[in-house]
């Protein structure tokens, strides 16, 4: 790792913990939650969860995560990204000035 990307790392970790630390953090992965949940998201998971379950029955947890974690972020549909990353966005704005 080279010395930007240490410092970069430094800087996502500081804003990391300033979003937790006041707060903000929970305000806006309980608005995540939310509109995952109205998406429907949740349960589209949970079929191809309980889908892979079914088709293979040795699978263990790390793998069955491997399996789902690329199609579940592929799922967030567009808007739900959008609408947090404006939250986040509004966030650091406030914060930086």
């Amino acid at each position: 790792m080279d010395q930007q990307q240490k410092e970069l790392a430094q800087i996502k970790a500081k804003i990391q913990n300033h979003l937790i630390s006041s707060g903000n953090y929970d305000i806006i992965n309980k608005q995540l939650k939310l509109k995952l949940y109205e998406s429907g998201w949740y349960d589209k998971i949970n079929q191809i969860a309980l889908r892979e379950l079914n088709d293979n029955s040795n699978i263990n947890f790390d793998q069955l995560y491997n399996f789902i974690k690329p199609k579940a972020q592929d799922l967030v549909p567009d808007n739900v990204k959008d609408e947090i990353n404006v939250k986040i966005k509004q966030y650091l704005d406030h914060v930086v000035q």
